[in-house]
């Protein structure tokens, strides 16, 4: 199946899901009310479904990270997140306004038996305030400098809360959830959301006991980088058989903590299997605990959980391969080129490499070796050079990429791109809407999934969102309509 077509098919099935509750409303055949009142129960149905499906998006599933891509799965999170915020942020002020009825959401005196009773008011207050709370944080988590693991906890637990909370108030305060069916069906889909919230930060961890592995070597790579070497760690356990990733993917790496600590970071894999059972990870520090990453005993056990994402090489691809890498970008790239050059593909391979500064360089001798000896062409550019530089001057931009890839290599490359995202950004517009090279050749993994770029694949999400957005919304229009 295309990539495409999955995509799509994923959409759809994500629409479906979230539209069950309304079926099921509209179905039960209560007599219609006024219009912003079912609008309101309309946009908390929807809402409540798609938040409740935020959980599986941010769920860990090999399957669909291998599929689409992690960073894809993500910022669909990040676009279905701000849309169910508005649904549920609108939901209760559309009593308030002024309708044929007169009851309010909370009003105990009320005699048309829609009234709400206090403690399902307050449990949809409270799943209202901490999911603006859980938002607001995720927008400028770096803004306000929160660590990742305190983050990641609060958004786990608040994500957690909002859910129970949410239940409660839904199926006793619901003017269709009250129904057996819609409620049996709200209680399910809570507990799959929670099962998928204990598998990451229970079940998972659970796992990766049983396959512990050790550092075998930590080196300096580069300016504040380092290269760690892991190996299965059998004298704990590990059966020492290979990890079963591909090139190009990344890991989650935890170091031995408190078993539930969050302290797990993503870092992708720069080896490749042909290596053995010996795995590679190239960590940058910034700013958290890759700060002390040099540090790091030799011996220290770690748990890996993995391989995620789709930034890998087709089977039997035998294209020019241009690979363009900024700073700790380069990572998955030479995962990718230590694929090609260990399974002895007969693939010409082009890598562009931009960093600031000379010593930000990864992997500059092996590149140097390779390109020395015929295997790979290699253009390193810096943006701040030293006087005697004899490379290429500036930024992988437009004018970069036109000097460094040939116009012939252009119509049949593939090109894989990572690194900053203004970066990435750039190049992919370049790519796409300069040289016109087809969205399916060019292959961009992000370490940071924002919403920022709307001009490259960022922008095709974007697009292809607003198809599921319209059904949602006309749905809960002829709903409230009905």
């Amino acid at each position: 199946m295309s990539e495409t077509r999955l995509a799509w098919l994923l959409l759809g099935g994500y629409g479906l899901l979230a539209l069950v509750p309304l079926i099921l409303a509209a179905a039960q055949g209560l007599p219609p009310r006024p219009f912003l009142e079912d609008l309101a129960s309309g946009l908390a149905l929807v809402g409540f479904a798609m938040l409740l499906l935020e959980f599986l998006l941010s769920g860990r599933f090999k399957g669909l990270s291998a599929a689409v891509g992690m960073d894809r799965v993500m910022q669909f999170h990040q676009i279905m997140a701000w849309l169910l915020v508005l649904f549920l942020v609108l939901h209760p002020f559309l009593y308030y306004l002024p309708t044929e009825s007169a009851t309010a959401p909370y009003d105990p005196t009320a005699e048309s038996g829609g009234e709400i009773g206090l403690l399902p008011s307050l449990t949809g207050w409270a799943a209202w305030f901490l999911l603006l709370l859980l938002v607001f944080t995720a927008a400028v988590r770096d803004d306000l400098g929160i660590r990742y693991e305190t983050w990641r906890a609060s958004h786990g637990v608040g994500a957690l809360l909002i859910a129970l909370f949410g239940l409660h108030h839904t199926v006793e305060a619901g003017h269709y959830s009250g129904d057996p069916l819609l409620a049996g069906v709200w209680v399910v889909a809570v507990a799959i959301a929670i099962g998928a919230l204990l598998n990451v930060h229970l079940l998972i961890p659970l796992r990766q006991r049983r396959r512990p592995y050790r550092v075998h070597a930590v080196r300096h790579a580069a300016e504040r980088t380092w290269i760690l070497t892991l190996e299965p760690d059998t004298a704990a356990g590990h059966p020492g058989d290979l990890f079963p990733y591909r090139a190009g993917q990344f890991v989650w790496l935890r170091f031995e903590r408190a078993l539930f600590r969050i302290t797990e970071h993503p870092f992708s894999l720069s080896s490749t299997p042909a290596d053995g059972p010996q795995l590679e990870v190239t960590i940058k520090e910034a700013g958290d605990f890759t700060n002390g990453v040099g540090d790091i005993p030799q011996g220290s056990r770690v748990y890996l959980d993995g391989p995620y994402g789709n930034f890998t090489l087709q089977q039997g691809d035998v294209r020019p391969l241009v690979l363009i890498g900024g700073g700790v970008g380069m990572a998955p790239l030479m995962g990718l080129l230590r694929d090609v050059i260990r399974r002895g593909v007969n693939r010409r391979v082009r890598v562009i490499q931009g960093n600031r500064v000379a010593e930000q360089i990864l992997y500059r001798e092996e590149l140097a070796q390779l390109a020395r000896d015929g295997r790979v062409s290699v253009h390193q550019a810096l943006s701040e050079p030293p006087a005697d530089w004899d490379g290429e001057r500036g930024v992988p931009d437009e004018a970069l990429l036109n000097h460094c890839v040939p116009e012939s290599e252009r119509g049949n490359a593939v090109f894989y791109v990572c690194g900053p995202p203004a970066m990435i950004d750039s190049v992919e517009h370049t790519l796409l809407h300069r040289f016109r090279v087809p969205p399916e050749r060019v292959i961009c993994e992000r370490f940071r999934y924002t919403l920022d770029n709307r001009r490259g694949s960022t922008g095709r999400l974007l697009r292809a969102c607003l198809g599921t957005v319209a059904v949602l919304v006309l749905a809960i229009l002829l709903f409230a309509l009905r």
